[in-house]
């Protein structure tokens, strides 16, 4: 067998060495080497959902254009909207897309299982509403003693917050019980034997799901909720999703009639400011044939390759960052703040515990007692956290620093300023720093210090989230007068006394802990 010499390649067909990945040309034809083989770079291919395409839409912002009067809904039980009229004047554009869905389903017996939900929508805009009054108004008349619905989220702090709302508006008084870690478990188990709705964290609610002792029964679930769902995207199926299916009977794919007989009703809903709407993301949860709604604005699209879909920050928002190095960080912060007496409540953000106790220690020198400061952060549990979070939602703390651990769904009511002191380690962690002021239409002002260096990435971080709104740029080049070095210098010198302090104590209780354990 042999190749015609006369079968010539037509005008425009030759390959190149480079394009045939190590080709060899004898007698005017193209040999592949073998063992010499091209790799060329894939471009990922970024699939949208047609149900992500086809989603409900609603105004990002929160304006009197947006938002309406509050008209009945259809379905609504008269008592439940009596109590919504005495708590609110009007309808959000995020309520004004849900609700009316969520509450005509709760009117319906259908023969086939709801859709699970999937709900975008800035920080402050109403979301958790969305789910509180659909929820209460499903369970009106209900006399069982079995879990209706779970609501779980990422912290202790969104338990109390979120079974607050469902208190405020429970006019059939449903049994609600809240589990987390700060509650004692014994009398979490008794309060769940009657409860109709519960509230947890992921670890708490875990607790329970494996207590052999006193079982829980899922299976008559008809909601699962869960709020600030970006947060828990990567660990909910490892660490307590799947268990949870299993014992709810949750099936997402119904293809025979068998499959529907059997089916759960349970219906899953996905809520948060920046949840991502890859493919690959929304792939882990298992959603039954779901709907979307987002919030937009008119003028901007928002997708990246990043999976910060749709996301979108007040323009009622103001952003001012400061130049300024490092050292001179805590007093930029102290001059700012007297600057304006106006603010009332100030939330700082750090990056660290160890950030949050040094910056304490420095503002509460240098304010000389004139206003309340005081530190949030993981070393606080149960208790100590509410007090401190509660002083200053009343105005007694005016100045508040904080981990983290307070930007995910916290509401503190007329938050006047966010300052971040370290820079927030994403975009995702931006959105919900800034999203502790500027709620609900409100104005709010987020104050970032950055250094020279860090500017481009600021400014670069700004586009990411394609923030529209007011940025102001300020430099500070250090102390001012004699009098305020001097007092800085002081607060320094007491800071480092402190520290030292705090060693010896830690240094000290160590040695005796290992003559003890010899």
């Amino acid at each position: 067998m042999g190749f015609d010499e006369n079968d010539d390649e037509e005008p425009g067909t030759s390959v190149s060495d480079d394009e045939m990945g190590g080709a060899e040309e004898q007698d005017g034809h193209v040999y592949k080497v073998l063992g010499h083989d091209t790799f060329v770079d894939l471009k990922k291919i970024h699939v949208v959902p047609t149900w992500v395409k086809q989603g409900k839409t609603f105004a990002s912002e929160l304006d009197e254009e947006s938002c309406v009067e509050l008209d009945f809904i259809k379905g609504l039980h008269p008592l439940l909207a009596h109590r919504v009229k005495e708590h609110l004047k009007q309808w959000y554009p995020v309520q004004q897309a849900v609700l009316p869905h969520l509450i005509a389903a709760t009117n319906v017996c259908s023969i086939f299982p709801p859709r699970d939900l999937v709900i975008s929508s800035p920080t402050g805009s109403g979301k958790t509403l969305c789910y509180v009054i659909p929820i209460l108004n499903a369970l009106r008349g209900c006399t069982m003693e079995c879990l209706f619905a779970l609501i779980v989220v990422p912290v202790q702090n969104l338990v109390d917050q979120i079974v607050k709302e469902f208190k405020k508006y429970n006019v059939f008084n449903i049994r609600i019980a809240s589990l987390c870690g700060s509650h004692n478990i014994n009398t979490e188990r008794q309060h769940l034997e009657s409860a109709n709705i519960a509230v947890a964290t992921p670890g708490r609610l875990m607790e329970h799901i494996t207590d052999l002792d006193f079982p829980v029964d899922f299976t008559q679930l008809r909601y699962l909720v869960v709020d600030e769902a970006d947060r828990m995207s990567h660990i909910a199926r490892i660490e307590w999703l799947n268990d949870l299916e299993a014992i709810a009977n949750y099936n997402h794919n119904c293809v025979t009639v068998d499959d529907l007989y059997n089916a759960s009703f349970l219906q899953k809903i996905l809520l948060s400011a920046t949840l991502s709407l890859d493919v690959e993301d929304l792939h882990q949860w298992r959603l039954r044939h779901p709907r979307l709604f987002k919030a937009v604005k008119e003028d901007i699209v928002v997708t990246n390759e990043s999976g910060l879909n749709n996301i979108i920050i007040p323009t009622s928002l103001k952003i001012e960052y400061i130049i300024c190095d490092t050292k001179f960080k805590p007093l930029a912060i102290y001059e700012r703040i007297e600057g304006r007496k106006s603010w009332k409540k100030i939330l700082i953000f750090v990056n660290s515990k160890m950030a949050s106790y040094r910056l304490s220690g420095l503002l509460k020198t240098l304010s000389a007692g004139k206003y309340q400061v005081e530190e949030l952060s993981s070393n606080l549990f149960g208790h100590r956290r509410q007090k401190v979070l509660a002083r200053f939602k009343k105005g007694t703390t005016r100045v508040l620093i904080s981990s983290d651990v307070l930007s995910r769904g916290i509401d503190v009511e007329d938050v006047d300023v966010v300052i971040n002191y370290d820079k927030p380690l994403n975009a995702r962690l931006f959105v919900h720093r800034v999203g502790r002021t500027a709620r609900c239409g409100k104005k709010g002002t987020a104050i970032f210090l950055i250094t020279a260096k860090e500017k481009k990435d600021f400014q670069a971080t700004l586009q990411k989230v394609s923030f529209t709104g007011k940025v102001k740029e300020r430099n500070f080049e250090g102390v001012k007068d004699a009098e305020t070095e001097e007092l800085y210098r002081q607060s320094l010198t007491k800071l480092k006394e402190s520290l030292q302090n705090a060693q010896k104590v830690v240094f000290d209780y160590k040695a005796k802990f290992q003559m003890i354990g010899g």
